[in-house]
């Protein structure tokens, strides 16, 4: 009989899988073993021998090419991503492990991204209408206060938000124990609205140290590891049969998933929530939310009105290309800062606020013009005085000016692939190389400007409240 020679190093590779296989595998592997050992000669041993590692080979090569298992992360990286950097002592910690960076990356050239021909939504039919908002109140003013009523954060409501963070921390602890869980509300996610799910109301951010997470791949990339991780949770939320998966939105640097999380007030339906790993937008846009309010209470009022009016109206779904709720609340900011036509301001610059958490000290003589009157100024502002092509907004200088040389300048590219033209500039604040304009296209740059023109119209002509925030639908056949 030839004499049979093994591969020492392919060998001892097939030990090291079985080493990794689970306890129930392991005692198929030694009953079948066993079974076979019994009757055969040494020749029939040896083949059988040879086939189960080469079995075992196969298994690994498989498993290597698979994403990660439910409800388990095994990456680890040389350097982590992006560590939130509200967390709490322990999260802050993992940040000397690794420098942290909460900057977004920048965008490609739009030359690029214009090599794919954009196509205008068009209307789909739809089993469930999405129905106008109506009111009980008459009047813009007591309209605009009938919706704030709605739309603004409850105790019952921050509760409800909390209870999700605890569900999602309880579902993932037992597979990534060091998590943490925070949940973030800037309105009432009570009631469903026009793009609910589209544009969810709630931000579930979970914050854990990449560097704690065991395995096999020693080179993954930030990104690749962020990307995974939410993989990981989404695995585990859904396979726990609570939370329901919609959409995931993974081309942005601080990508996210969309889920369906269940109602924690019985007969309550269930509210959709953005999950993020490691993002910091959500607490970014708290600290501000937050900090405006204590300056002056109406700007929260515009703030909420203003994300409202552009979540409804289709222009706050930034998947699509559109600026996001945080993009809107800077815009919202900045008009308090620069945007009156008095001269008069109701906000200071955040300067101080983003660098350090130092409130600023409040402006005097904010004058008296209600929430109502502010969101009106809104529409105005930007449909009429706001300088689209050499002006940035920017709260945390908090005045009007160009672009700052550190902001890339984001250029549209147009379907013909010559005509071009000059994007939004929004500078992050927390990031003065950012800029929030960059998802934009030429098509949703259109429908931007068009919004605000529509609505500064209807506002300066008397039309009310429901008419200004009537869900936006395509049209039946794009315009040619």
């Amino acid at each position: 009989m030839p004499k049979t020679m093994l591969d020492t190093a392919g060998f001892a590779a097939a030990l090291g899988s079985m080493r990794q296989l689970d306890v129930r595998t392991k005692c198929i592997v030694l009953a079948g073993s066993i079974c076979a050992v019994l009757p055969l000669e040494i020749h029939h041993l040896l083949a059988v021998l040879v086939g189960a590692l080469g079995y075992m080979l196969l298994q690994t090569l498989e498993s290597s090419a698979r994403l990660a298992p439910k409800g388990k992360a095994f990456m680890t990286i040389k350097a982590e991503p992006p560590v939130a950097p509200w967390r709490s002592k322990k999260a802050q910690a993992a940040k000397d492990t690794g420098k942290p960076n909460c900057s977004r990356a920048q965008p490609q050239a739009s030359a690029a991204a214009a090599s794919s021909p954009l196509k205008p939504d068009v209307k789909k039919p739809s089993a469930v209408p999405v129905q106008a908002l109506t009111f009980k109140a008459t009047g813009w003013e007591a309209e605009v206060q009938e919706l704030l009523q709605q739309i603004m954060p409850t105790t019952e409501s921050k509760a409800s938000v909390d209870a999700i963070a605890m569900m999602v921390r309880n579902s993932l602890v037992p597979v990534l124990p060091d998590i943490e869980v925070d949940g973030f509300a800037h309105s009432n996610p009570m009631g469903g609205t026009a793009f609910g799910v589209a544009v969810p109301e709630v931000d579930i951010v979970v914050t854990l140290n990449p560097m704690s997470c065991k395995g096999l791949q020693p080179r993954l990339d930030a990104s690749k590891l962020q990307k995974s991780l939410i993989r990981t949770c989404t695995d585990r939320l859904v396979s726990n049969g609570a939370f329901k998966f919609r959409r995931s939105a993974f081309r942005s640097s601080e990508p996210k998933v969309t889920m369906i999380a269940p109602a924690v007030i019985h007969g309550q339906a269930g509210i959709p929530i953005s999950l993020w790993v490691n993002a910091c937008t959500p607490a970014h846009a708290t600290v501000l939310y937050e900090a405006c309010g204590k300056l002056d209470s109406r700007a929260q009022s515009l703030i909420l009105l203003v994300r409202r009016w552009a979540k409804d109206r289709g222009v706050s779904h930034a998947a699509k290309g559109h600026l996001g709720p945080y993009s809107w609340t800077l815009l919202a900011v900045y008009y308090l800062q620069v945007g009156m036509q008095d001269g008069t301001s109701i906000l200071p610059e955040l300067s101080g606020l983003v660098k350090s958490g130092q409130m600023p000290s409040r402006v005097e003589h904010v004058g008296s013009m209600s929430a109502a009157e502010l969101f009106k100024g809104f529409l105005e502002f930007y449909s009429q005085h706001f300088n689209w092509r050499n002006e940035a907004v920017s709260v945390r200088l908090g005045k009007r000016s160009p672009p700052h040389v550190s902001l890339p300048v984001h250029v549209l590219l147009h379907e013909d692939g010559k005509t071009t033209q000059v994007g939004i500039s929004i500078e992050n604040p927390f990031d003065v190389k950012d800029n929030m304009g960059d998802c934009l296209n030429w098509l949703t740059m259109d429908r931007l400007r068009e919004e605000l023109i529509r609505g500064q119209n209807l506002s300066s002509s008397g039309a009310s409240l429901a008419k200004l925030l009537e869900p936006w639908s395509p049209p039946d056949q794009p315009d040619n």
